[in-house]
């Protein structure tokens, strides 16, 4: 019995770890620090304040509904610990599981539209410096040199 539900722990802690930048940008948007990222893509990216702007309208759109999905997320993530913790019946522990899933299948999607709007709004060299820095954490902060 111990031994299956080390499946699902696991299955969550990844979950976890990979939904945490699109729920981060979310928290930002929402929470009014947007125009601060914006400012430092402007800079690290040479944006023009066309693109900015353009850029900034398309985070912020749907920064209510980011939001919600992020709390929805964390929630049904806490959930799911509560249930495999306390020894829940493996169907619970399943539909808990289904449901941070989906929730964050729709983040990512949310996310990857995001995308796909911004993409035509940069040269194609702030494309690949926008996925040099994503690439480098997906949050745009400097962190010095990589080792």
């Amino acid at each position: 019995m111990r031994r299956t539900l080390w499946l699902p722990a696991l299955t969550l802690a990844v979950v976890a770890l990979l939904a945490s930048s699109t729920v981060a940008l979310a928290d930002d948007a929402a929470k009014g620090r947007g125009a601060h990222r914006g400012n430092r893509l402007q800079q690290q990216l040479g944006l023009s304040e066309d693109q900015t702007r353009a850029i900034h309208e398309i985070y912020s759109r749907e920064a209510q509904s980011r939001k919600q999905l992020g709390q929805g997320l964390r929630q049904a993530q806490a959930d799911l610990r509560r249930l495999v913790l306390t020894g829940a019946d493996e169907a619970s522990i399943q539909a808990k599981q289904a449901e941070v899933q989906t929730l964050m299948a729709d983040a990512l999607q949310r996310r990857t539209n995001a995308l796909k709007e911004i993409a035509p709004i940069l040269t194609p060299e702030q494309r690949a410096k926008f996925a040099e820095l994503a690439a480098q954490g997906g949050r745009f902060r400097h962190r010095g040199p990589r080792s």
